[in-house]
């Protein structure tokens, strides 16, 4: 079997073992891992379904931008059922991308770094992301995209940013299955964590990962653009952006949001 194919089994093995019952759906290549999640969840798939792919055709990003998923990269997606008003629900994109670093610096030992709202980079480089979409009952799909095993030469180039791999950065091959259930296990804990009292905890996490604290930017969203200093970031993953004329303003993680540094 192909080193980019994980099967059922294999992931099974490497499940962490908390609060959520994981069921797990694995396919060769389908368009959209999220595609296939919202499917599920509208026919009534319980929180904790895992839609994994070894490629997708139709993989997407925010601002419907293609997202290329070639066989090496970690492609799939989670059937979520918080119970969460849907203007705190938008954070849980950020609790996602704090995971999906934090999987990153200790698997592969990297230098990963969130550039707000949810996409991972190591060394300017993006390396991961997720994306939250709603589907039927409240109900949330989480898409997460990370280039693992991908050549240097194989990346995706986008226009828009220059992507890199953990195989890129460390030359050493790893355990698809083994790192899925590391991205699982540090998002299991934040999930829970972002529903319940110690949502707070999570902003100590992303001032300690960002690359957007203190840096001039241009928020792109439904309705203009907002320019100044980021501040810092409310607990529904809301950006604090303080103004040329002192005043702050927030920005939710929603919709087609975007964010340049301003250089």
């Amino acid at each position: 079997m192909s080193p980019g194919v994980i099967t059922e089994d294999e992931i099974r093995a490497h499940l962490p073992s908390g609060r959520i019952d994981w069921e797990v759906r694995a396919f060769g290549t389908v368009g959209s891992t999220s595609d296939v999640a919202q499917r599920l969840a509208a026919s009534g798939a319980p929180e904790g379904t895992l839609v994994v792919a070894s490629t997708q055709t139709t993989g997407r990003g925010r601002r419907g931008n293609a997202w290329q998923s070639p066989e090496g990269g970690l492609w799939f997606s989670v059937v979520l059922r918080p119970h969460l008003p849907p203007e705190m629900a938008s954070g849980l994109s950020v609790a996602a991308a704090i995971a999906v670093a934090r999987a990153v610096r200790d698997t592969g030992g990297l230098d990963a770094r969130i550039k707000w709202p949810n996409d991972v980079h190591v060394r300017g480089r993006k390396i991961g992301g997720a994306m939250l979409e709603s589907a039927p009952d409240q109900t949330l799909v989480l898409g997460v995209g990370i280039d693992v095993n991908i050549a240097r030469d194989d990346l995706p180039r986008p226009r828009w940013y220059e992507a890199t791999s953990v195989l890129a950065e460390t030359g050493r091959r790893t355990d698809l299955a083994a790192f899925l259930g590391r991205v699982l296990a540090e998002f299991e804990s934040r999930y829970f964590r972002y529903r319940g009292p110690e949502r707070g905890t999570l902003i100590d996490e992303w001032r300690e990962l960002s690359v957007t604290l203190g840096q001039q930017v241009v928020v792109g969203r439904a309705g203009g653009v907002v320019e100044g200093t980021v501040f810092g970031m409310e607990d529904d993953g809301g950006l604090v952006v303080r103004l040329a004329d002192g005043r702050h303003e927030k920005v939710l993680p929603i919709g087609d949001v975007t964010l340049e540094v301003v250089t």
